[in-house]
């Protein structure tokens, strides 16, 4: 029982490894010889090769939620680690009130729906 384990292990990862190197090598297939034209034909174009022609778009905006602005804030401060922590958790606890606050006056109703609007809130 000792030895399947790890052998499992071991197997799994080996066909991880060969599945991501037969995705990203280039494979070409055989090609179709007539008289007087030789025609190639190419894989399609790996999953790296795809992201790399893919571009985001020129004016992409990064959303910083208020967790993040938060710790921006606190690091400025120069503070130390637990005086830190406790500044980037109050600084968090006043941003769900203020999500909290625009929810009821938004009127939303329902505990699952108040706590996805305050978390979308504080993400944004």
């Amino acid at each position: 029982m000792r030895f399947i384990t790890p052998v499992v292990y071991a197997g799994l990862l080996a066909a991880s490894i060969y599945t991501a190197l037969a995705q990203s090598s280039p494979v070409q297939l055989a090609s179709a010889t007539t008289d007087e034209v030789q025609t190639e034909v190419a894989a399609p174009p790996s999953l790296a090769e795809q992201s790399a022609v893919i571009k985001p778009p020129a004016r992409h905006a990064v959303r910083v939620g208020r967790r993040e602005v938060c710790r921006q804030q606190v690091a400025a401060k120069h503070l130390k680690r637990r005086e830190a922590r406790d500044q980037v958790q109050i600084c968090v606890a006043q941003a769900r009130v203020e999500c909290l606050r625009q929810a009821i006056d938004a009127r939303v109703r329902g505990i699952t729906q108040r706590r996805l609007y305050v978390k979308a809130c504080v993400a944004s």
